[in-house]
């Protein structure tokens, strides 16, 4: 009977001074940020008539322009190639 009582003596002193097991673990967290780039679109919308004046039909020239200068040079391209395949501009 001592023997019991000296081995749950025992028993409970051990697990009062027992340390508690917790375990910290740093997370770090990395978050993927993605960049988005601004997508401008540049048009020219070209209204095509006839002789007489009436409208036969219109298209849109578009693309995408990273500033404004680039925009400014695709619709002088347009305009050009529409020069040089023989109509004539007026801006209105």
């Amino acid at each position: 009977m001592k023997k019991l009582i000296l081995l749950a003596a025992f028993g409970v002193a051990g697990l009062v001074s027992a340390k508690s097991a917790d375990f910290k673990i740093s997370s770090i967290k990395t978050e993927k940020t993605e960049i988005k780039k601004a997508f401008d679109l540049c048009g020219v919308n070209v209204t095509f008539y006839d002789s007489e004046g009436n409208v036969t039909g219109s298209q849109w020239y578009v693309t995408d322009a990273p500033t404004l200068s680039s925009c400014q040079a695709f619709q002088a391209m347009v305009k050009w190639n529409l020069v040089k395949a023989g109509f004539s501009l007026s801006t209105n």
